[in-house]
């Protein structure tokens, strides 16, 4: 029988990331997916805006799922209202899936009253996910520290979980020096770089929700967690080869049915 994932996260408008993505990794996995949607992003004058839903009708459709569907697991991507984090907070207490939480933190520079009572929210889901999945920006937020180097995303990694995280995966992406790329796993004993050569494809919008949405559908699938990053970090590096140029000059991540055979070869 075909398993049933839900993504609660906001809409990608250009389907790079947000649930769009989530979706389509989903669909790659042969995985069913549905959606709670939390905002939906617009882009004007060349600036990214965020449209919030409301919170009640993020309940509705947190409901409407629970009634209707039995879930195998739950990612979470851009919930941005505090309110809409309690009513998650809530849902989540009832699953015993597997839960990725990726901790979408998307605030303008003036905003740093409502980032940091985010934070404090954000910090709560924690033991109920199985793992975090900050990128680099978003793993400063939340261990308060700067991430320059490796020997610096390790400390990060030890203070994100002292904040309550089972485990938790940074990704490294495209900001640190060298020629790699760098996700680093930490489980509260064990520390694990997973590298690949940096791409110079330039369509990267939409890797780090792919990610986390492949390690949610590994994990569904029944794959150990250290597994489960590893063929998701490759599904990512193939999705960014394969990616799809905008007329900005940006790119988005783009996965056919030929990535995910690619990505467990």
């Amino acid at each position: 029988m075909t398993k049933a994932v839900l993504t609660i996260a906001g809409s990608d408008t250009l389907a790079g990331g947000g649930l769009q993505s989530d979706l389509k990794t989903f669909e790659n996995y042969q995985l069913f997916g549905v959606t709670a949607i939390t905002c939906i992003a617009v882009v004007k004058n060349r600036e990214f805006e965020i449209k919030d839903l409301s919170s009640e009708l993020l309940k509705d459709q947190l409901n409407t799922i629970d009634e209707n569907l039995n879930l195998a697991g739950i990612k979470i991507g851009l919930v941005h209202q505090l309110d809409s984090l309690e009513i998650v907070k809530n849902f989540l207490q009832f699953f015993h899936g597997p839960i990725v939480l990726d901790p979408v933190m998307a605030f303008k520079e003036t905003d740093h009253v409502y980032s940091e009572t985010y934070r404090e929210k954000l910090i709560e889901l924690f033991p109920l996910a199985t793992i975090v999945t900050p990128n680099l920006k978003e793993a400063e937020i939340l261990s308060q520290q700067k991430i320059t180097n490796l020997e610096e995303m390790k400390q990060a990694a030890k203070k994100i979980v002292a904040l309550g995280a089972p485990t938790v995966v940074i990704k490294g992406g495209e900001r640190l020096s060298g020629d790699l790329a760098s996700d680093l796993f930490f489980d509260g004993t064990q520390l694990e770089f997973f590298s690949k050569p940096k791409l110079t494809s330039g369509a990267i919008n939409g890797a780090g929700c792919s990610f986390a949405s492949a390690i949610t559908s590994n994990l569904v699938l029944g794959e150990p967690l250290i597994d489960a990053i590893r063929h998701s970090k490759e599904y990512v590096y193939q999705g960014i080869k394969n990616g799809i140029l905008l007329k900005n000059g940006e790119g988005n991540v783009w996965f056919g049915d030929r990535v995910r055979t690619e990505a467990k070869a």
